[in-house]
């Protein structure tokens, strides 16, 4: 389960319940089990697992019940490293000139989160990073005769320009203009 922490207590209330039945049934070894409040048999494949991400902290995350924390094990994760992410995807999808735009990409969004607005809906972390990559090699599958810092420049742009608040957008703007000197900005693309 993916931010499991985003799940109302009390869905996260049933949940414990039927984790803990599954459990239980494993501990036996049972073949069959039943959960809480319902007759019907259900088969347990033993090879069954549980495994949940969350991250505390957020706003609107629901901090775990003990009854449920008990049921799983803490696990530590280090932060990706988005440089090397945004330079491997970025050579995978057919840039050649992938080392040095991936860095200008790492930049920006390095700058952006340091130096825009602290606004709830920016996002310069790893799901808005795979979206824009996502679409630079939709891009330049597209536009394989164009230059390809032109195609950065304008994705990166295109899809994070309508999300700013109107005090971000000259600076960010200006970032773009530091990142791609010489380079007049792109027309906005299909």
């Amino acid at each position: 389960f993916d931010e499991f922490n985003r799940i109302t207590l009390p869905v996260l209330s049933v949940v414990a319940q039927q984790v803990l039945a599954i459990q239980n049934a494993k501990k036996q070894g049972l073949e069959f089990f039943q959960f809480p409040g319902d007759p019907q048999n259900v088969v347990l494949k033993p090879v069954c697992a549980f495994f949940i991400t969350m991250n505390p902290g957020y706003a609107g995350r629901q901090e775990l019940p003990e009854n449920l924390k008990a049921l799983f094990r803490g696990v530590a994760m280090m932060t990706p490293d988005f440089q090397i992410i945004k330079k491997v995807k970025m050579c995978s999808v057919g840039y050649k000139e992938f080392d040095l735009l991936s860095a200008k990409f790492f930049s920006l969004y390095s700058t952006c989160k340091e130096q825009l607005s602290n606004q709830r809906h920016y996002d310069w972390g790893l799901r808005n990073i795979l979206s824009v990559l996502r679409t630079m090699g939709a891009t330049k599958r597209e536009n394989k005769d164009k230059q390809e810092a032109f195609l950065v420049y304008r994705t990166v742009r295109d899809m994070n320009l309508s999300k700013l608040v109107a005090q971000d957008v000259p600076l960010f703007l200006s970032l773009l203009a530091d990142l791609f000197p010489g380079m007049s900005p792109p027309p906005k693309g299909d």
